[in-house]
């Protein structure tokens, strides 16, 4: 059978090889391996990119500003992001909860025949509450301290001196706000208006009818 002749407007060439590469029949196009030579303009290429990433690079420093700018926040550490933990809140009375309350402890002795007793209370008190144990606690140590002979030289003076110290811590403390609880003391009379504060008076008088006793024991 006789070979049709080829149609005057065949394709030149495969029109699926790659351009520059290898032709249909095997034999070489000029420039031989053309594709590949491509990779020398990629290559050109690589400066640039490499001028970018210095580009980038110069950026640095400015999110470093950032960075600084950010760490003007009063609330995240210098040069970070995190935030800092809230300051704690004060702590409130321990008897009412309101505040404003001061750190404060105040004390009570009680002198015995034979024996003694130390008590106190710790705060932190706001200043009604501070105001209400120390007039009772004053109050009955000047009643009941002076019943044994180291107490009333010794313990019983130096509780209110410490007492007295106390008072004026509670002094500088402002009013208190409404308490949350509910709770609210009774402060009562102040410590020289409380009868029980003037039992210290009756010592001498004691002493003197247990001296008179014994001279009337004593001569009979």
């Amino acid at each position: 059978m006789a070979t049709p002749p080829p149609h005057s407007n065949a394709p030149q060439g495969n029109p699926f090889a790659p351009q520059g590469g290898y032709a249909p029949n095997g034999a070489p196009t000029a420039p031989a391996y053309g594709s590949y030579g491509t990779q020398d303009a990629y290559g050109a290429q690589n400066p640039a990119y490499g001028a970018q990433n210095s580009a980038y690079g110069a950026q640095s420093p400015a999110y470093g500003a950032q960075d600084s700018a950010y760490g003007h926040n009063p609330y995240a550490p210098a040069g970070g992001y995190a935030y800092q933990a809230a300051p704690p809140l004060t702590p409130g009375c321990r008897i009412c909860a309101a505040q404003p309350a001061g750190d404060m402890t105040i004390r009570q002795h009680t002198g015995l025949l034979v024996a003694m007793r130390f008590s106190k209370m710790e705060g932190p008190f706001c200043r009604s509450c501070a105001t209400a144990i120390h007039r009772e606690m004053t109050t009955k140590t000047l009643a009941g301290g002076w019943w044994s002979p180291v107490s009333l030289i010794a313990f019983t003076p130096v509780t209110l001196l410490w007492n007295l110290y106390v008072r004026a811590k509670i002094r500088k403390l402002p009013h208190p706000t409404p308490s949350p609880t509910g709770v609210v003391m009774d402060q009562g009379k102040p410590v020289l208006q409380r009868p029980l504060a003037y039992v210290v008076l009756l010592l001498p008088l004691l002493w003197l009818a247990a001296y008179i006793s014994n001279e009337v024991t004593s001569r009979s």
